[in-house]
């Protein structure tokens, strides 16, 4: 038994997700992570031991990124920069 790590990066918006799996485990037919603040898939697979979102924290401060980029995030912002005044 023996943990693998997975790093996907979202540059879209500056996100680092750290996913882990054991790669001695069961293989499930699908597996889907989603992202935690917009639900956009963050990794899929099939036929894949079952994988855990570890973590996610912000890309800001990595010099260099992950070999598994995304370029996409649905976020909405509830609490826009510019509300209107009462």
């Amino acid at each position: 038994m023996s943990y693998e790590k997975l790093l996907v990066d979202n540059v879209a918006c500056s996100r680092r997700f750290h996913l882990t799996f054991d790669n001695e485990a069961p293989l499930v037919n699908k597996v889907e992570i989603k992202c935690p603040h917009c639900q956009h898939t963050v990794f899929h697979a099939e036929n894949h031991p079952q994988v855990k979102l570890a973590r996610d924290e912000n890309l800001v401060r990595t010099t260099t990124l992950s070999r598994d980029i995304l370029r996409e995030c649905d976020f909405k912002d509830p609490y826009p920069a510019h509300l209107p005044k009462p």
